[in-house]
């Protein structure tokens, strides 16, 4: 059962939204705000969990928690309504609570709501001992840009990327012209393509809101970042002669050596999983894969990087920021996020060969271990 679990109605619009607390450690938890339609509080509370793994594994000494709001991101109202959801749960954001952009939602969207309801910062629980040296370190690293990218909006699939890279050098598979299928073409997505691209990985289908894109060859992801929008919604208009479009479903169904979803919970089912061909499935989105299809997969021999490890780069950002593991520089922030993700990974992938177990049940292993280590 979650330590906490509280209900939000927005009488305005008739919007709900719902906080959960997994677990305090030390007074405090982390995880971000979600925004989209028909977000459930199972989902919040199964998202709360997989985040105080995701803290666990990282050895950050959080809780894990997280925010939903049912409410199109896309909406004329959803401004408002984040603002009014913040709003409620300001007394946790100022004390307990280090939170920031998940689905639906971005970092400076939620920093400005912040600020308009008295907030100094979404992060400002987890340096409020600091004061302004704390949120000056944080301004800071936040503000960093690498390729004319905000940090903020490559950290997460950078993460991927670099767990990928080492699951496919630690299973033997080769990295350079490894064919990959993706789902979900948003921040996350879309810097996880841009950093297997140029690993040398290539990019044959890829699946957005409108369907999948498709070119065995493999695709231009430069050209493809270049024409999707805020949401991840790729331009069909400006694909180029040899891309060919398809149904959703069919990014699922592409013979590759790596599979990545990074858009939705749910989305690999026991109902779509038989189309499945692939060695090595990494899970960027939270919880993209139920349970006993995790279980299904692996007996078919493919190898599947459970979420709170493969997409923990984001958390390790911020709250490696407020514990002061990263500096505020390029070469602290990726440097000590790929080892930390890498290590994690190979050790993981160690665990569950030694020991005959899944590998999710191995990465729930070395969490528990961290945590009972920080408790010692």
């Amino acid at each position: 059962m979650p330590y906490l679990t509280s209900e939000w109605h927005d009488r305005a619009t008739g919007s709900q939204g719902w906080f959960v607390i997994d677990r305090l450690v030390n007074g405090m938890c982390s995880g971000g705000i979600r925004m989209r339609p028909g977000v459930t509080v199972d989902e919040v509370s199964d998202l709360a969990r997989t985040m105080s793994h995701k803290m666990a594994v990282l050895d950050i000494p959080y809780g894990g928690a997280k925010s939903g709001i049912d409410c199109d991101p896309a909406s004329p109202q959803a401004p408002a309504v984040l603002r009014g959801f913040i709003d409620a749960i300001r007394p946790f954001i100022a004390e307990r609570y280090a939170t920031g952009a998940d689905l639906g939602t971005r970092e400076d969207d939620i920093i400005a709501a912040c600020q308009l309801v008295g907030l100094t910062h979404p992060l400002q629980a987890g340096f409020r001992t600091e004061g302004g040296a704390g949120l000056d370190r944080v301004k800071q690293a936040l503000a960093l840009t690498s390729d004319g990218v905000p940090i903020t909006e490559l950290m997460a699939g950078y993460g991927v990327a670099e767990c990928t890279i080492e699951a496919a050098d630690a299973l033997g598979l080769p990295v350079r012209g490894a064919r990959v299928a993706l789902q979900g073409f948003g921040n996350v997505g879309g810097a996880v393509a841009r950093y297997l691209d140029r690993a040398g990985i290539r990019l044959i289908a890829v699946a957005d809101i409108d369907g999948a894109i498709l070119d065995d060859d493999g695709l231009d992801v430069a050209h493809l970042l270049s024409i999707r929008d805020r949401y991840g919604r790729i331009d069909r208009k400006r694909l180029t002669a040899r891309v060919r479009c398809a149904p959703e479903a069919a990014w699922l169904q592409q013979p590759v050596d790596i599979m990545i979803p990074a858009a939705i919970g749910n989305a690999i089912r026991m109902d779509n999983q038989a189309a499945i061909r692939c060695q090595v499935l990494v899970e960027a989105a939270n919880n993209p894969v139920t349970g006993e299809t995790e279980t299904q997969l692996e007996r078919r021999g493919i190898t599947i990087l459970p979420d709170f490890v493969a997409n923990a780069a984001a958390a390790f950002l911020f709250c490696g920021l407020l514990e002061r593991r990263l500096q505020p520089n390029l070469e602290s922030i990726f440097g000590e996020t790929s080892r930390q993700l890498r290590g994690t990974t190979r050790e993981l992938l160690e665990r569950a060969r030694r020991g005959g177990i899944s590998h999710r049940r191995a990465a729930e292993e070395i969490a528990e271990a961290r945590m009972q280590a920080r408790k010692a």
